[in-house]
C-alpha cells in the first residue's frame, strides 16, 4: 500500500475498520451508530514505539474493564485487536505512532433502542508520534483549575474510558480561553481529580502525591509507570485525597498521559508553580519514563 491519500489533520492515511484495512477517505460508519448519536462507546489511546505497543497488556485490561462496565460485547478478541494495531502501523509505513482504538455499541434505532442484528463498530486509527518540544518540559505549560466538575463514580465513573467526553471538552475550552494547555478538574467535594486528558501529580519537599483511584479518576497507564519509577528511585509516593491548595503550594506539579509523558505545569491559574517551570522530580521521572519505553519496546 502507498499512503498517498489527502491529509486528514494528522491522521495516517489508512485505518482498521471492523476487521479490514481501508483508506481513511473511504472509511464509513453508519450515521445511526450509537457512538455518534449517544457517545455510546469506549476507547484507548496507545503508543507504538519501534513498531511495538507500549504496555499493551495494561491498555487491554483497561479496555476490557470499560467494555464490561458499559455492557458492550466486543466483536474482536484482544489478540485480534493487538494484531489490528500492528497491521495498521505496517500499512501506514510507521514505526512511531499514536493509536486511537474506539469501540462503539453499533447502530441503534431512534431513541435508545438497539438495532437488531447489529454489533459493535471497531475502529483503529493512527497518527504520527510527535514529541513535545523540549522547551515545554523545561518551562512547563499553563493549566487552570476548571469551574466545571468531574463526573462522580455514581453517574459516569471516570474509570470507564467512555467516548462521552463533552464535559471534558468544555473544560478544555475553558482552559483555551485562558491560553492554557490543560484544565484540572475538581470533584463535587472540591478535591482534585484529574486533567481533561491527564493524571495530576504534585511534589512537595521531595515527596510525590497523586489522587487515588478511589477518588474517582481514570488511572492512566503512564500514571502507573510513573509510580513504579518513583518507587524504584526511592521517591516517597502517596495516592490519596488531594486538595487544590496543595497544587498552589507545591514545589512541582506535573501531568501524565500516553502522549505527554511527565509534563510540568509552569503556571496554574496564571501564577507560577514552584520555580515556574520543570522541576527536578518531573524532569527525572520523565527521562526515566522515556528510558522505560525504549527498554520495553526494544526489538
Amino acid at each position: 500500500m502507498s499512503p498517498s491519500l489527502p491529509d486528514h489533520g494528522g491522521w495516517a492515511p489508512y485505518v482498521w475498520l471492523n476487521g479490514e484495512i481501508v483508506p481513511a477517505a473511504e472509511a464509513r460508519v453508519s450515521v445511526f451508530d450509537r457512538g455518534i448519536l449517544l457517545g455510546d462507546g469506549v476507547y484507548e489511546t496507545l503508543r507504538v514505539h519501534r513498531c511495538k505497543i507500549f504496555r499493551w497488556r495494561e491498555h487491554r485490561d483497561r479496555l476490557l474493564n470499560s467494555l464490561a462496565e458499559s455492557g458492550i460485547e466486543p466483536a474482536h478478541s484482544p489478540a485480534e485487536l493487538e494484531e489490528a494495531i500492528t497491521t495498521l502501523v505496517r500499512a501506514n509505513q510507521m514505526q512511531e505512532a499514536r493509536i486511537r482504538l474506539t469501540i462503539t455499541r453499533g447502530e441503534g434505532n431512534p431513541g435508545f433502542d438497539l438495532m437488531p442484528g447489529k454489533g459493535p463498530s471497531t475502529i483503529v486509527a493512527a497518527s504520527a508520534w510527535r514529541s513535545i518540544p523540549g522547551a515545554r518540559y523545561r518551562e512547563g505549560v499553563r493549566a487552570v483549575i476548571a469551574s466545571r466538575r468531574q463526573t462522580g463514580s455514581d453517574s459516569l465513573d471516570p474509570a470507564l474510558k467512555s467516548i462521552s467526553r463533552i464535559h471534558l471538552v468544555l473544560a478544555r475550552l475553558e482552559a483555551a480561553r485562558e491560553e492554557a494547555q490543560e484544565a484540572i478538574l475538581l470533584g463535587s467535594d472540591g478535591k482534585v481529580r484529574e486533567g481533561t486528558a491527564s493524571n495530576v501529580f504534585v511534589v512537595k519537599e521531595g515527596k510525590l502525591k497523586t489522587p487515588s483511584a478511589q477518588c474517582g479518576i481514570l488511572a492512566g497507564v503512564t500514571r502507573a509507570a510513573i509510580l513504579e519509577l518513583a518507587s524504584q528511585r526511592g521517591i516517597p509516593c502517596e495516592e490519596a485525597i488531594l486538595a487544590p491548595e496543595e497544587l498552589v503550594g507545591a514545589d512541582e506539579v506535573f501531568l501524565t498521559n500516553t502522549s505527554w509523558g511527565a509534563l510540568p505545569v509552569g503556571l496554574l491559574d496564571g501564577k507560577p508553580v514552584g520555580i515556574g517551570g520543570g522541576g527536578p522530580v518531573a524532569l527525572t521521572l520523565g527521562r526515566k519514563l522515556s528510558e522505560l519505553v525504549e527498554r520495553e519496546c526494544s526489538p
